[in-house]
């Protein structure tokens, strides 16, 4: 499970660096021969673009450096997977996108799809989604390297957006928000409606059933012509019952508990497509209208309306209400006196939440 999550700098939340990184194959790390990683497209005609674009990219020589390559898969739509867990066929026939998802990357094993992403954006397709099912070098909050589960939806998508500064820290909110609605459906889909499996959000973008954490997102960006070059990651415990549970137990709890049968796995490859489906229209109208019109279905999804934190400063302690978001996406809070705050993470904590320093709100006019 994705044990993490951006850090705060420039841009609240997000890892902002000034320029593209680039590729420098003889400092990257050996980790032995990984497995080749399949092109797909929903088309033939992106596949050939997609080619175009990757064939002497930055990706295939990070690749490359690892004892790996890029194989691309012609049949796009109805020939067999190149082995992973995740079956490319099914994936596009629940995909409806104009872009996002519209090109995947698939492997059994991998260093970090996040990493490689990161590492190749300028040679990418728009809209290009990576899925791994074993990352031996997988990237968490601070730098930590955490190695994934099988079972585990492990998912990076690289995108370009031409979006206002102050409305991207926004787009990891709609990320979590998409892995919620998609979670939902496919609830439905295998429950056949009888039954519901709540999930909800921790603050900023950890994913959670009960007291369990189920996922997170990451999300890093950079700047360049005149557009965020943006990678996001996500994982989500879809069919890995360790170290916390899975959507296929819970789905399991929730037919017992109303006397269902016994549902069918969840799909990867459905949840996927649905949560793209989800989140194109969404980045479009963050774009246009900021998050103004997505707040009220974050708050109710997220856990902490109402929550009280103790902040510790100078050796004493602060009691604070959390209410909602500030307009740069960090958490809104009253003392008891009824001033408001905005709170942030001070960088040094996995729980962002014993980690907090707030900063006083002007008072509304």
């Amino acid at each position: 499970m994705l044990q993490q999550f951006a850090s705060a700098r420039a841009i609240p939340l997000f890892a902002r660096p000034s320029a593209l990184p680039v590729c420098n194959p003889s400092v990257l790390p050996k980790f032995g021969v990984m497995d080749p990683v399949s092109v797909f497209a929903a088309s033939p005609q992106e596949l050939l673009a997609a080619r175009h674009a990757l064939e002497t990219g930055a990706l295939r020589t990070n690749l490359q450096s690892q004892g790996s390559d890029l194989e691309f898969r012609e049949q796009h739509r109805t020939s067999g997977n190149d082995g992973s867990a995740f079956y490319a066929p099914d994936f596009f026939s629940n995909l409806k996108t104009r872009a996002l998802g519209r090109v995947l990357l698939t492997s059994r094993a991998t260093t970090s799809t996040q990493s490689l992403l990161q590492d190749s954006l300028r040679s990418l397709p728009d809209g290009v989604v990576f899925v791994a099912d074993k990352q031996v070098q997988g990237k968490g909050r601070g730098g930590n390297v955490w190695e994934s589960p099988a079972g585990c939806l492990m998912v990076s998508a690289a995108m370009r957006l031409t979006i206002s500064g102050q409305r991207l820290p926004f787009l990891q909110y709609l990320v979590s928000m998409a892995v919620v609605q998609a979670v939902r459906e496919e609830a439905a889909r295998c429950l056949q409606g009888g039954a519901e499996v709540e999930v909800r959000l921790k603050w900023p973008n950890d994913i959670y059933a009960g007291e369990h954490k189920i996922g997170g997102v990451l999300c890093h960006s950079a700047y360049r012509d005149r557009a965020f070059h943006l990678v996001w990651g996500l994982g989500l415990n879809v069919g890995n019952r360790v170290p916390t549970t899975c959507l296929d137990r819970l789905f399991e709890e929730a037919a017992a508990a109303r006397s269902l049968p016994a549902p069918p796995p969840a799909r990867p490859e459905r949840l996927l497509a649905s949560l793209l489906g989800w989140l194109e229209p969404a980045v479009d109208g963050l774009a246009q209208h900021g998050f103004q019109p997505f707040q009220p279905g974050y708050l109710r999804a997220w856990l902490h309306s109402g929550q009280r934190v103790e902040l510790e400063e100078a050796g004493s302690r602060v009691a604070l209400t959390i209410e909602g978001l500030t307009p740069d996406g960090y958490l809104l809070a009253r003392d008891d006196a009824g001033l408001a705050y905005e709170l942030h993470p001070d960088g040094n904590s996995l729980d962002f939440f014993r980690g907090l320093v707030r900063k006083k709100l002007p008072a509304a006019s």
